[in-house]
């Protein structure tokens, strides 16, 4: 990625419009005075909503029509001129890695490696260089044979998780309790994620993620730790409230990681607590944007303008102290679906409501910019009946 003088640059593509990630993106750039195209599969998103977005663009599916969604973005890129791509989630995030060579011809890409990339992007690798770094991770096993499965993991203790090697969050997510279903459950999830991992269950502990930014020369340019408080579905599903923390002995170990990587730009590094132990465990890596973004923004820690600095070859002083004990939540849906599922939905801490007094804000909800709740209701009434659409949002 070369060099340009900053005054040359002025305008940011992004992708996922319908993810709360990108409209906080949105916000942050459109705020400065950054030009905003966003894209989406339908114009009814909340990020298109935003009064930041000056223009909205509807693309093909990226994740079941990858091909056509490159050729989209290469003409959409030179029909309107975007300094800067940020590909905001896994299925464009794969799509411009593939074709980042023909992309950075004619914008920046702030992006890691394709080796790099790779890595993180498995679960399976993650966990191989995460032993290598010294970094705690549950007991795991990468089966290259699916006939011997049962025999693969005899030495684990049940329950046993099996997870797809690439995929987001609780997808293709599958606990076993028993050794007689392992085979038949590990083939199921198999049919559509080859050769997944197979981990001891660790149970439901504090969840914490670890948010890093890292320049062309792969030195550390911010950090932002935050505590998963509330989660939808309420077991394994992404987080509907969190909030800011410090914990730089962990942010230590993760550079660890990350050195070996030689990492360029944003990632998110996810750790449980092992209720066994009470070690604190590394469950993934997210080589791109979380969709919780909106709190480190508020705390102090806007990732998307920082990254931007990045992509235009700014230096700028690294970002590592914020405020603590902000919280944020994801009321629609998120937080609502685990207020009705939740038998005591009446102790919950923060309340469903909680706001000022609480010391909490929502990722769409804003009096300053009010329409994407808007676009949010649109979204709704689009995606209805669309069941992959719902996966996308709450098996992240």
């Amino acid at each position: 990625m070369g060099k340009v003088e900053i005054k040359e640059l002025k305008s940011v593509f992004l992708t996922n419009g319908q993810l709360r990630k990108t409209l906080a993106a949105a916000r942050s750039l459109g705020s400065r005075g950054i030009n905003v195209t966003v894209a989406e599969e339908t114009r009814f998103n909340p990020a298109a909503f935003s009064k930041y977005c000056q223009q909205s663009l509807v693309c093909p599916n990226a994740r079941d029509k990858p091909d056509e969604f490159y050729n989209w973005l290469v003409k959409s890129l030179k029909a309107n001129p975007s300094d800067v791509l940020f590909p905001m989630d896994d299925d464009t995030m794969d799509v411009v890695m593939k074709h980042r060579d023909e992309l950075q011809k004619i914008c920046y890409l702030p992006l890691p490696s394709t080796e790099s990339y790779a890595i993180a992007s498995d679960k399976g690798k993650t966990v191989e260089l995460a032993k290598e770094a010294g970094i705690y991770c549950p007991r795991t096993v990468l089966p290259e044979n699916v006939d011997n499965i049962t025999e693969v993991v005899s030495y684990m203790k049940y329950p046993l998780i099996i997870k797809p090697r690439k995929s987001s969050g609780s997808r293709g997510i599958c606990i076993v309790t028993e050794k007689d279903r392992l085979k038949e459950e590990y083939l199921r999830v198999h049919s559509k994620y080859p050769y997944p991992i197979v981990q001891e269950y660790i149970g439901t502990g504090d969840r914490y993620d670890v948010c890093l930014l890292f320049d062309e020369d792969h030195r550390l340019k911010a950090s932002f730790v935050q505590k998963e408080i509330r989660h939808f579905p309420i077991d394994i599903g992404p987080s509907t409230v969190q909030e800011s923390v410090y914990l730089p002995e962990l942010v230590k170990d993760c550079l660890k990681l990350m050195a070996m990587l030689k990492w360029i730009g944003v990632v998110e590094l996810e750790f449980m607590v092992d209720a066994k132990d009470g070690k604190m465990k590394l469950m993934e890596i997210n080589p791109r944007f979380w969709n919780s973004l909106y709190l480190s923004i508020l705390a102090g820690v806007d990732f998307p303008w920082l990254l931007y600095k990045v992509a235009i070859g700014e230096d700028f002083q690294g970002v590592f102290e914020y405020k603590r004990g902000i919280r944020c939540k994801w009321l629609l849906p998120g937080d609502l679906l685990h207020f009705l599922f939740n038998k005591e939905r009446f102790k919950m801490n923060p309340p469903l409501l909680g706001g000022k007094k609480h010391n909490i804000k929502d990722d769409i909800a804003s009096f300053d910019d009010p329409m994407p709740v808007l676009g949010f209701v649109f979204a709704c009434l689009r995606y209805l009946a669309d069941k992959k659409m719902w996966e996308t949002m709450f098996k992240r």
